[in-house]
């Protein structure tokens, strides 16, 4: 056995990799797999994996394991000289570890296959940035550890075995022997888990800096970009020591074009489409095409495919940073114009996007919209700094070149607002409603705030901010200010000679009016908007006031012209495609159904209501349908743990939407769950609230939508399938053990029992352990 092997022993414990691990370990098992190579972003932990996995079948290379740490040799000679003298005259089994192929691929390429051919005995497992590009290289990429994600209200033993957990924690007890994992710090982990992406290195260096701040503070740190130049230990290579020089590594060689083209796409977060690269790279056409290729050859962009929008770049946090330092390096004039760039296109995006948020591939393009968030963000604080950039002094002096750039303040302003109110309907769907009204808001302010007389581009811009502002707080439930921001926009309208859109503004005033309690205005204000807009055509808008009047009707026990009028509404979305519209019309008309007693008719549209909001990940409303429909279900009775775990469901989208409660059941909701925790018991009641808190709206709308029909049992038809092995984990899940703890307890690999856990959670039909839990519970 080589005496190279001792250089392969851990310093620290191989954390969150053993599924990799066991994948690497069998590739070196296989005899016809004589070159594998590791290949991912800086930091994710390339050489450690492959060192580890070397270690772990030791057994299988007496002719040795042969570690060579490509960087540190000072050229490319002294690295084939190396290499030679490794291979020469082995004849039994062998192992070469080549760390760091990626500056030496080229030239090392062409000499590793002349080894590899001519001596049998030899495989070579190497880690790099990018392949080696060799005929039978067995390529298995290193992804980020996975991250929990974002969680209301994470709980330790939810998170504590998420890898990019487990070794945030580990790090931090050896900068920290103190530090646990409790109930107080555990949102700020996870958040430094998720902001820190899941790469091992930037998690290790991050932890050190507990020594520094607790938790919730090294958060904020992080957030304010501390993490651009975090510093690491001494005894790792040059490379490693900093997430700068990870950076600086990862883009050693880059040609001059290629850094350009960094540069310019570290402007947007959250990645970005290939056409949109397409379109924004500042080089031509082809040598756009070779830049990108290379970038991603070189692991410094990822395609992520997504299953319902066009795939897209994404660029790892770190790198961002150093794309963004290049940017400002080429001088402010550069920077600013690749960000006035960035801003246009996003602009102008959302402006053609707008039009199609209604139409027939609604779902995609709002997906689309939804994707572009942060870029869009981005793109309007750019153009908030234009402005105030652009603001003349105030000592009276004269700005520089002041009557352009006097020209160019309200354009900058306008653009800004044409982009904020094409936001109005993702932001709706999203729940960004704080922030949407926030924007919204401050815009209108500042245009109103304008100096010189306004033209009919800036009063029409503040009646269409006014408006989506008017919308925006009556989703958050503040229908005082919902009902005053109409009003602004009724009058601008009204200046404007604008009767259709101010018909409109006035129904949404009388709405809100009606929730403030002033149900006579409210009726009159949506009557006489809807006469208007049938008027003037305008179906949608004429079929949102009916939903609205048919409500205000209901509540004053006039059903018969309110299920006119949502027949009206229903009959005109369902042509026009308006899915958000119908889907509050099927919620008004289940209410409809249940003041008749026609309980089959209200659960049919409750559940078309879930099903519409579903299709397009609609996040404000769907709480309110949620709760009616809980409440449905506690009427029926057979399913309480179920309407338990769907109102705790809709309280915690509420809680993190901000999203107001539907007045027509708000008061009904206290005394709902005391109910539930009277029919099961406070124990299994805290269970299913607890399940329920911790759904992600997805799995919101699918809890509600699998709920059996009265009468019926619901159906677990592979329950029975389930191995002994199967039940075995099934019934460990069930006493509250974590994946590990199962694993020590069967005396199994831990990946063993993940596995194991999936089968059992597909054959029953669960989407949680708790329900595990349950559908177990059932079965003995």
């Amino acid at each position: 056995m080589s005496t190279d092997l001792q250089t392969l022993q851990p310093t620290a414990e191989l954390v969150g990799r053993e599924l990799d691990l066991v994948a690497v370990q069998g590739r070196l098992q296989d005899p016809a797999a004589r070159l594998i190579t590791l290949t991912g972003t800086g930091g994710v932990g390339k050489s450690r994996l492959a060192a580890e996995a070397a270690r772990g079948v030791a057994e299988l290379f007496p002719g040795g394991i042969h570690p060579l740490d490509l960087p540190a040799c000072p050229d490319l000679e002294t690295a084939l000289a190396r290499i030679a003298q490794i291979v020469r005259g082995a004849t039994a089994p062998t192992l070469l570890l080549l760390d760091g192929v990626e500056h030496l691929a080229g030239g090392l390429a062409p000499a590793l296959a002349g080894h590899l051919a001519a001596t049998p005995a030899l495989t070579v497992l190497a880690t790099g940035q990018e392949v080696l590009r060799l005929y039978g290289e067995r390529v298995v990429p290193v992804p980020p550890l996975p991250t929990p994600g974002p969680l209301l209200e994470p709980d330790v033993a939810d998170v504590q075995d998420n890898p990019a957990v487990r070794l945030f924690i580990c790090c931090a007890h050896e900068a920290n022997p103190q530090f646990a994992l409790t109930a107080e710090n555990v949102e700020a982990v996870v958040d430094i888990c998720n902001l820190l992406e899941g790469v091992p290195l930037v998690l290790e260096l991050a932890a050190r800096r507990l020594r520094l701040y607790p938790p919730q503070e090294l958060r904020a740190w992080l957030r304010r970009g501390g993490d651009s130049h975090l510093p690491g230990p001494v005894d790792v290579p040059p490379r490693q020591r900093s997430t700068l020089a990870i950076a600086d590594w990862s883009c050693r060689g880059l040609s001059q074009d290629q850094r350009l083209l960094l540069a310019r796409l570290a402007l947007f977060q959250g990645g970005l489409t290939l056409a949109t690269a397409e379109k924004v790279s500042p080089l031509g056409a082809g040598e756009t095409a070779v830049a990108l290729e290379a970038l991603l050859d070189r692991n410094l962009l990822t395609l992520e495919e997504n299953p319902h929008t066009d795939s897209r770049l994404t660029m790892s946090r770190t790198l961002r940073a150093y794309g963004l330092a290049l940017l400002d390096a080429a001088g402010p004039g550069q920077a600013g114009a690749a960000r006035q760039a960035h801003a246009r296109f996003y602009q102008k995006l959302l402006h053609t996007l707008e039009d199609r948020f209604h139409g027939s591939e609604q779902q995609r393009w709002l997906r689309a919209a939804a994707a572009e968030h942060d870029n869009v963000l981005a793109a309007l604080h750019h153009l908030t700094d234009a402005h105030d950039q652009r603001a003349p002094h105030r000592t009276g002096a004269a700005h520089p070149r002041g009557g352009r750039l006097e020209r160019e303040r309200p354009a900058a302003l306008l653009e800004r607002a044409a982009l904020v109110t094409a936001c109005l309907c993702p932001w709706l769907i999203r729940g960004e409603l704080t922030q949407g009204l926030r924007w919204f808001d401050s815009t209108e302010r500042a245009l109103h705030d304008e100096e010189g007389e306004e033209d009919e581009e800036r009063l029409r811009a503040r009646a269409r901010l006014s408006t989506g502002a008017g919308v925006l707080a009556a989703a958050l439930g503040d229908y005082d200010g919902a009902a005053h921001r109409q009003r602004r926009a009724v009058e601008a309208y009204k200046r404007l000679r604008d009767p259709g859109a101010g018909a409109l503004a006035a129904a949404r005033r009388g709405y809100a009016l009606f929730r403030c309690g002033d149900r006579a205005a409210g009726q009159s204000l949506l009557s006489a908007a809807r006469t208007t807009l049938n008027v003037q055509g305008d179906t949608a808008g004429s079929a949102e006031a009916a939903t609205a009047l048919a409500e205000v009707l209901l509540a004053g026990g006039e059903s018969t012209p309110a299920r006119a009028l949502l027949e009206r509404a229903e009959r005109i979305q369902r042509q026009n495609g308006a899915i958000r519209d119908l889907a509050r019309t099927l919620r008004v008309t289940a209410r409809l159904c249940l003041h008749a007693g026609d309980e089959s008719a209200a659960r049919a549209a409750l559940r078309e209501s879930i099903s519409l909001y579903d299709s397009i990940d609609e996040r404000t409303e769907l709480p309110a349908v949620l709760d009616t429909f809980a409440l449905l279900l506690l009427r029926t009775a057979g399913q309480p743990q179920r309407a338990a775990r769907l109102l705790a469901a809709a309280q915690a989208l509420r809680a993190r939407t901000g999203a107001g409660s539907d007045g027509a059941d708000r008061d009904q909701l206290p005394g709902a769950a005391a109910e539930l925790r009277r029919q099961l018991g406070r124990t299994v009641f805290a269970s299913a609230w607890a399940e329920g808190l911790r759904l992600r709206p997805a799995a919101m709308a699918a809890e509600a939508l699998a709920v059996a029909e009265p009468g019926r049992a619901e159906e677990r038809s592979e329950a029975g399938a389930l191995t002994p092995r199967q039940l075995q984990v099934a019934l460990l899940v069930a006493d509250g053990m974590t994946n590990r703890q199962i694993a020590h307890q069967l005396d199994i690999a831990e990946w063993t029992v993940v596995n194991h856990v999936r089968h059992v959670m597909r054959k029953l039909g669960c989407n949680s352990r708790v329900q595990v839990a349950w559908a177990v519970g059932r079965r003995q």
